[in-house]
């Protein structure tokens, strides 16, 4: 589905591309002023959230005022650490591009963001952290969990050494580590990380905290990985209800909180379940994140093996696209 795009946007797009139509833009001094005046026009949008899926058509908007501005910011060299504004805002603009399947550009948005920050404000600065984190990622959503993990452990000794073990930034950093290990199917050291960032988080943010239910959903997603089913399942049963309450029963946190509970149950040979599951999903995915979302292309292929688990072959053909001619 595509959402509308924000008229606070189109009017900031309309307005960026005006400044670079005046005549001032021509010199090095006037497209220094015209980049500075679009780059606090930008700044100025209103806090989008980039992680739901209503947003990013004019996030998709914003990336390409961004991915220009960034260019000539570079060339008439005029920082684009300033301000915090434009800051947080780049921030977000990599988190869309992360939630909406766009983690190529967003590695080498973050990569050019990150090296800049790193040298204009130091690489312990929040924000030069955040950046980091957003970099990394990309990059393991793009299967690159051997470029991404030294980055995340450098966030992690960076913060650790900042703000101490048990706070919120740091633990969230653990966990990202263990999603590394995880994708390098280190499964026992993810377990061992996740088990003992869960009892931190409990500890320091309390049960009912989003970095608690990350670490969580994680610690899940690594019992079913080790065999440890019924464990797993519990613990996705427990974030499913809290993310349901906490974001909403449509959010994409929910939802993947229940793709977790599908697979599980279909490893565990409950393919009906998993198959009204995942039927259900793939209607949610396709009608939230669009048809050509991976989370909606997954939910299809995981609704053609329960298909094919029930012995429903006919109807796992149609699913996947499959026409049988007549003869």
């Amino acid at each position: 589905m595509t959402h509308p795009i924000d008229p606070v946007v189109v009017r900031a797009h309309a307005d960026v591309l005006e400044l670079f139509r005046t005549d001032t833009a021509v010199d090095p001094a006037g497209l220094a002023a015209v980049c500075r005046a679009a780059r606090d026009r930008l700044a100025a949008l209103p806090d989008l959230d980039p992680d739901n899926p209503r947003s990013w058509t004019s996030y998709e908007l914003i990336t390409t005022d961004v991915q220009t501005l960034l260019a000539c910011l570079r060339e008439v060299n005029v920082p684009s650490s300033e301000s915090q504004d434009f800051r947080s805002l780049l921030i977000r603009v990599l988190r869309y591009l992360y939630a909406a399947d766009g983690t190529k550009t967003g590695a080498r948005l973050a990569e050019i963001i990150y090296s800049e920050w790193e040298a204009r404000m130091g690489e312990s600065h929040m924000d030069t952290l955040q950046a980091a984190e957003r970099l990394a990622a990309c990059l393991h959503a793009e299967r690159d969990a051997k470029r991404a993990q030294p980055v995340f452990e450098k966030i992690f000794r960076l913060r650790s050494g900042k703000f101490g073990d048990d706070h919120p930034d740091t633990l969230l950093a653990a966990c990202n580590i263990g999603a590394c290990l995880g994708q390098l199917e280190e499964y026992s050291a993810a377990f061992h990380l996740y088990r003992d960032t869960v009892r931190r988080c409990e500890r320091r943010l309390g049960r009912d905290h989003r970095t608690t239910m990350l670490a969580t959903f994680n610690l899940a997603a690594c019992l079913r990985k080790l065999g440890e089913h019924e464990r797993a399942l519990t613990l996705y049963q427990d974030v499913r209800r809290w993310y349901g309450r906490v974001s909403g029963e449509n959010s994409l946190e929910t939802l993947d909180a229940e793709v977790g509970i599908a697979k599980t149950l279909h490893e565990l040979g409950e393919y009906e379940r998993a198959r009204a599951i995942n039927a259900d999903l793939l209607t949610r995915f396709a009608s939230l994140a669009g048809k050509a979302h991976s989370r909606t292309a997954q939910a299809r292929s995981r609704l053609v093996e329960n298909l094919r688990a029930l012995g429903r072959n006919g109807e796992a053909d149609e699913v996947e696209g499959i026409s049988h001619p007549d003869f």
